[in-house]
Formats: C-alpha cells, structure tokens, sequence
C-alpha cells in the first residue's frame, strides 16, 4: 500500500465520518449537542492520529511506533475517563510506561535483525576516472594539417604534399570612418557608445534601488517607532506566562506526577513545567511572604489541581489557558475548548499577601480550590 494512499484513505474516513454524524443529527436519528460530543470525545482525534501513524507505518516504512503508541495510550485513557469506564489517569499510565519501554528495548534487541556485511569489491572492478596507460603502445602517428586557408577555393591545395611557404600578403589599408564600412574606428566608437548607455542605465537602476531603499528603511523606523509607543502603553497589560527571573525557583518533569507542598514550606516565586502527567500544587501549608508571588504552571498533557488555604488576609488572582479541558476556578467553572478565565479574590489589590496563579495547559483539567 502506498504511504500517499493510506494517508488520503484516513483522512477521507475521517471527514466521512463527520459528515454521517451531522447527517444523522439532521435527520432526527440521534440528538446530541455538539458542545458536549466535543468535551467527551475529543480524545478521539489522539486516537486518530495514532492510528494513522501507524497505518503509515506499514504501508510506507516511515513514521514512528513510539508516537504512535503514545497518541494511542493517552487517547484511550481520556476517552475511558470521559465515558467513565474507568478511572485512570495520565499519571497511572506513566508509572507503567518506563517499564513497559525497558521490556520493548529488550525486545528489539533480542529480535533486532543481524547488520548485513559489507560486500567489498576487488580492487581490478573499482571504477578509475582515467584509462591506464601502458607506456609499450605505440605513439598515434599526429593528424595531418588542414588546407592553408590563405588560399582560395578555386586554386589548387597542396594539402599532403611539401609545399614551400606561400608569398606574404600584402597588409590592406584600414578605411576611414566616413566610408561605406566602418573600420576599427568606427567599431570602437559603437563600443564607447553601448559602454556609455550602459553606465546610464546602471545609474539610473542604481538611483531607483537608492530612493526604494531610503523610503523602506522610513517606513521601517516609522512602524519601529509605532510598535516602541504600543508597548510601552500595554506593557502593564501584556501577561507574561513565565517568569523570567533568574532567582525563580524551577520545577519540571516529563513522564509521571509532580506534587509540590507535602510539608511546611515556604513559598517563592516559581516555574513548574510537565509534559505529560498531573500536576499538584498545595499551598495550605506554605508560609506566604508579603508581596505579590508569582507561580507558573505549564502543562501539556495532564490535570493541574492547586490548593489555596482559605485566609482572608491573602489575595488569589488566578489566569487560566486551556485548549481542551475542564477549568474549574474556586466558584467558577467552564469546560470546552480554547477555555481562558482570570478571577481574583475580592479585594486583592488592597491585600499585604499575594498569589499570582497562572496557568497553561493543551490537554487537561484544571482545579483551584480553597481548602480550610
């Protein structure tokens, strides 16, 4: 099967697919809102994609299986959980995804095919950019010269035969300008001439490329000028999803669970980012300094659940961005996609304590709740 082929065939079962299910809900044969279809079932684009990586796999030898067992895995656990078939996790899955890697490599390395050898050509079949010369061949004998071209075509050749050198021709006067064929002077005059049209043409190029370049490197200073005003206005606006101090204290992972405030600790500014997983942060037990302290969290796949301890005496703005998932933020709750809230606490500003919350995922819940 073509790699071409089998992409076209899935995407064609796809928008098929699509269509037969607004066709159906047309018709009255099944009612479903779309809203909900998509919060549910989303997970089956992961699926999707991994099963066409996969069929690309086979068909055409490129791809990966790796990618394509992970949109596979992670589609299956959303969609389980969406259909509450079972409660699994990312996190869950990814505490048997390092094993289940180990026993693959082992695998691959028992059943690996053995490197074919190296065929190694003798040395008399290599290729050689020039013949061998062998000095025992006799010399070709040098071509014979050409006719003498002083002569004319009517006249006998001498060609092969011991001639004695012909008579020197006698030179011919150079014409004049002013005659009917124009001789070297004239010949050097139209070059002068072409020279000289040429260098005007050039300078005239040369001035339009000068006038074009001055009015871009204008307008250029002019749209620098305008973009310098805007953000020096919207600077207090802008949101910035990471913190960029180098005093900031940094947290990551890749597979697995992060869970930040087991215990007594103070709480710093801070950076979490996770690829794939939950991530948990608890703040009730944290001792909060005065100011305003500035938490991002960046999420590709997985739930961030946060926990803030219900004190008046602290302020909580929270700015959340979800492309699929639900976001609950202490009262407030919204599930979709392309899912963006800020909330605040009353009275934040006049608040000694602060917590700046912000948030990022692409696939995932995302949980603020106030515990105490």
């Amino acid at each position: 099967m073509n790699g071409h082929f089998a992409n076209r065939l899935m995407w064609g079962l796809f928008i098929i697919g699509i269509g037969a299910f607004l066709m159906l809900r047309q018709t009255g044969l099944i009612e479903y809102d779309l809203g909900d279809l998509i919060s549910v079932f989303w997970p089956v684009i992961l699926l999707f994609l991994g099963i066409k990586e996969a069929v690309r796999r086979i068909a055409s030898g490129y791809g990966s299986w790796w990618s394509s067992g992970i949109l596979l895995a992670v589609g299956i656990v959303f969609l389980g959980r969406n259909l509450d078939l079972f409660d699994w996790s990312v996190g869950d899955l990814a505490q048997f995804a390092g094993p289940l890697v180990i026993i693959l490599i082992g695998m691959r390395m028992m059943v690996k095919p053995k490197p074919k050898e190296k065929i190694e050509k003798p040395p008399g079949e290599e290729w050689s950019a020039y013949p061998s010369f062998h000095p025992d061949e006799p010399v070709p004998p040098a071509p014979p010269l050409h006719p003498d071209p002083t002569k004319a075509s009517g006249e006998p050749s001498d060609f092969g035969k011991d001639s004695f050198p012909a008579p020197p021709v006698p030179p011919v006067a150079p014409s004049s300008p002013t005659s009917g064929q124009p001789g070297a002077d004239g010949r050097d005059w139209k070059r002068r001439a072409h020279n000289e049209r040429m260098q005007e043409e050039w300078n005239r190029k040369a001035e339009k490329l000068q006038r074009r370049a001055e009015r871009m490197r204008e307008r250029i200073e002019h749209r620098a000028d305008k973009f310098k005003d805007r953000h020096a206005c919207g600077r207090h606006d802008r949101m910035e999803w990471w913190n960029s101090d180098p005093n900031v204290q940094t947290r990551s992972g890749f597979i697995g669970d992060i869970y930040v405030g087991h215990d007594y600790w103070e709480l710093k500014p801070m950076n979490i980012s996770h690829f794939i997983g939950d991530t948990v942060l608890d703040l009730t037990k944290a001792q909060i300094p005065y100011g305003e302290t500035r938490i991002h969290i960046s999420s590709f796949i997985g739930d961030v659940k946060v926990f803030l301890p219900n004190d008046f005496e602290t302020g909580v703005n929270v700015v959340t961005s979800a492309f699929v998932g639900d976001v609950a933020v202490l009262d407030r709750k919204e599930g979709g996609i392309f899912k963006n809230m800020n909330v605040e606490t009353p009275y934040f500003q006049e608040n000694e304590k602060k917590i700046k919350l912000i948030v990022s995922t692409f696939i995932g819940d995302v949980r603020v709740t106030k515990v105490g």
